[in-house]
């Protein structure tokens, strides 16, 4: 299945900046992540309880530079919103798994949607042939992402799992 959508962020009408995170963010990235409630983390990371400390050791192993990771900020400079396209290959073939979160104020504006289609734009651009997602089904808004981006989805107990190709560039 094909990946739709190449939109950026140059439409969204909202006061949020969306830009590559950069070393100096990386505390503006743990501050948001750290915000999440506890049902948010659980399904941001697809796990039961995510401590704080499990927080920012994730935060401490994002490969800025490596990865495609784009933060949404308010007016303010707060981080509001994090996409993480794990970059990795199989078999030469390079492939990106996404991850997102948005702060719960800033929920049902299409931000992830936006997100999802910045990291699919990057993806293809950096020659990633493939994007891959995973949330618990509970998750119905990071579904609908999904779906939204044309990626076929596939239940695994009480998982789902997502992809799509990439279009060459």
């Amino acid at each position: 299945m094909t990946c739709q959508g190449t939109e950026l962020f140059s439409n969204v009408a909202s006061p949020l900046t969306a830009r590559a995170v950069q070393p100096i963010d990386s505390g503006a990235v743990q501050d948001h992540l750290l915000r999440l409630s506890t049902e948010d983390r659980s399904l941001r990371f697809s796990a039961g309880v995510v401590k704080d400390d499990t927080v920012r050791g994730y935060v401490q192993r994002i490969r800025l530079g490596h990865d495609i990771v784009i933060c949404l900020l308010d007016g303010d400079g707060t981080v509001v919103g994090l996409a993480h396209g794990c970059m990795y290959e199989v078999l030469g073939k390079l492939h990106v798994e996404t991850a997102f979160s948005v702060d719960a104020a800033w929920r049902g504006q299409g931000l992830a949607t936006r997100l999802m289609q910045a990291v699919q734009v990057r993806a293809r651009a950096a020659g990633a042939r493939r994007v891959l997602g995973m949330c618990a089904v509970r998750n119905l808004p990071m579904r609908r992402v999904f779906e939204g981006a044309g990626m076929q989805l596939v239940r695994e107990d009480d998982e789902l799992h997502a992809h799509c190709e990439l279009p060459s560039a």
